[in-house]
């Protein structure tokens, strides 16, 4: 399960293993379409510009 490390509300620890690192990047990269489907879109949307895109990745890379 995906996690807020930070409490900002969005998951930054895409894979749940309790910290951010590149594998969360590459995850949230590799699914982004299957979680703006099936995720809360504000969970994962870190420019907060309504919809899952890659500046979302970008901004996840940046706190790895």
């Amino acid at each position: 399960m995906p996690t807020d490390t930070n409490g900002d509300r969005l998951y930054d620890d895409v894979n749940g293993n309790g910290h951010i690192d590149f594998s969360d990047v590459v995850l949230f990269f590799n699914n982004m379409d299957w979680i703006a489907t099936n995720e809360p879109v504000s969970a994962f949307d870190f420019n907060r510009n309504g919809h899952i895109d890659f500046n979302d990745v970008v901004l996840l890379f940046n706190q790895v």
